[in-house]
């Protein structure tokens, strides 16, 4: 008798337990949608054709923001609602967390951040099964069911990386190391087909005067902090610092370069950097990064909304959008900074 007693409780349990995270969740979303719409009450929203959330790893990044800014523009005029959803130093919720709850609001649509996360492979087919197409952003998840993917052609930008790493190393006659930094998840390869690329290209160019090492540093970071933490960590190396930092990732980048300034390696330490920032267009003015990356975020942003609107009016949706990308210099810089 007791011990069919136990059992009830631990059933009992596990259901309060779930009603009460779920509670969590609903109310979340609800707040969220509140302060998306900045309407006091749901009667003083529009009411839009499309709904639609965008899920990234940390909506507090400036290239996030960039792109979601270009989303919303696009939205408006699909007469579509946007939402912002991502993780920031005051959010416990994971990604998988809030697709869980784009599903239970019935949403329209969702632009997915995808990082690489096996467990993301069965949101995304819970989504499809709940006939919610999902977009796929600046990194892919090609054997899922999403619709389709907005980003960059991997091989195309590591050819121009090694262009980029080429002008830095050439000449130099004592052997060179180029540190390549990725976060490379489980199932997207980008970066991985982007490191090859610089890899192959500084192997085979006949326009350096000595030997060039390439290595790739796979970063396993989660914010500024973590990055900042695991930078440190590479310039404290045994083997001192590379010669060369390519950086994938914008917290990266900034991470490297106030690290080159505490530990005064400006001007011995080649950046290459990825992204804007005030802080990272700044250096590249003063010659202290010598280039950075660029990706068009408004390009990006209008082909999320593209892909999620012509799949749900037609039914058909190309599965690969190419974005644009430019590598900023000192001697271009100007022009970026003004926007032109």
């Amino acid at each position: 008798m007791n011990k069919r007693t136990n059992v009830k409780s631990v059933i009992l349990m596990i259901g309060i337990f779930i009603i009460i995270f779920l509670s969590l969740i609903t109310n979340s979303y609800y707040q969220n949608v509140q302060k998306q719409l900045g309407a006091t009450g749901i009667g003083d929203a529009k009411v839009y054709r499309y709904h639609y959330v965008m899920i990234v790893e940390d909506s507090e990044m400036k290239f996030w923001k960039d792109v979601f800014r270009s989303v919303k523009e696009a939205a408006e005029e699909q007469d579509a609602l946007v939402e912002l959803m991502g993780g920031s130093m005051s959010s416990d919720l994971e990604i998988g967390d809030y697709i869980d709850m784009s599903i239970a609001a019935k949403v329209d649509g969702i632009i997915l951040e995808y990082i690489g996360n096996r467990r993301l492979e069965r949101r995304i087919a819970e989504a499809e099964a709940a006939g919610i197409p999902v977009v796929t952003v600046l990194e892919d998840a090609p054997n899922t069911s999403r619709k389709s993917y907005v980003g960059i052609n991997a091989y195309q930008l590591g050819q121009q990386y090694g262009e980029q790493v080429l002008r830095l190393v050439e000449g130099r006659s004592d052997q060179t190391e180029v540190m390549v930094l990725t976060h490379n998840g489980s199932e997207d390869k980008s970066q991985s087909q982007i490191f090859d690329q610089i890899y192959n290209m500084a192997m085979t160019a006949d326009r350096t005067g000595g030997p060039v090492h390439v290595v790739q540093e796979n970063m396993r970071t989660i914010g500024k902090v973590d990055a900042d933490e695991a930078i440190r960590n590479i310039f404290f190396r045994p083997e001192g610092t590379p010669d060369v930092l390519v950086c994938l990732d914008s917290v990266d980048t900034e991470a490297a370069y106030q690290a080159m300034i505490d530990y005064n390696k400006v001007g011995s330490l080649e950046l290459v950097g990825y992204y804007q920032s005030p802080q990272i267009m700044n250096a590249v003015k003063k010659g202290n990064i010598p280039v950075t990356l660029i990706i068009d975020t408004d390009e990006m942003g209008r082909y999320c909304v593209q892909a999620l609107t012509e799949y749900l009016k037609d039914g058909r949706v190309n599965s690969f959008y190419s974005v644009d990308f430019h590598f900023v210099t000192k001697e271009n810089a100007d022009h970026y900074m003004r926007g032109e």
